[in-house]
């Protein structure tokens, strides 16, 4: 069976290998399980930032839809102060033409006193 130096050396040899055949496969082994685990990971991860994108959507939808709300109750302030103002001075105006026309009263009055 084994005869000579050269024999022994074949011998160690293929246990080597052997053993270097396994520890690659063992390592392939733990390297497919660690990406696995990483491509589990980054599921998750999208996921997550997948639903938070949502929430942050929905979020700019409400505050689109507040801010509209406010344009509109501001246009509607904005509205009632114009005629709110239009009023006023409507009021002096004709204030102003009652004080006119009671002057113009007194004067031609107190021409006709004298």
């Amino acid at each position: 069976m084994i005869s000579d130096a050269k024999d022994i050396f074949y011998l160690v040899l293929a246990f080597s290998v052997l053993w270097f055949t396994i520890f690659v496969c063992w390592l392939l082994y733990y390297f497919i399980s660690i990406m696995r685990e990483a491509r589990g990971m980054t599921k998750d991860v999208r996921e997550k930032i997948n639903k938070a994108l949502g929430i942050f959507e929905s979020l700019k939808e409400k505050f689109e839809r507040s801010l509209n709300v406010f344009a509109g109750i501001a246009e509607g302030v904005k509205y009632v102060g114009s005629y709110l103002m239009d009023r006023r001075g409507e009021r002096k105006t004709t204030k102003k033409k009652k004080h006119e026309k009671k002057e113009e009263a007194e004067t031609e009055g107190e021409e006709e006193k004298e």
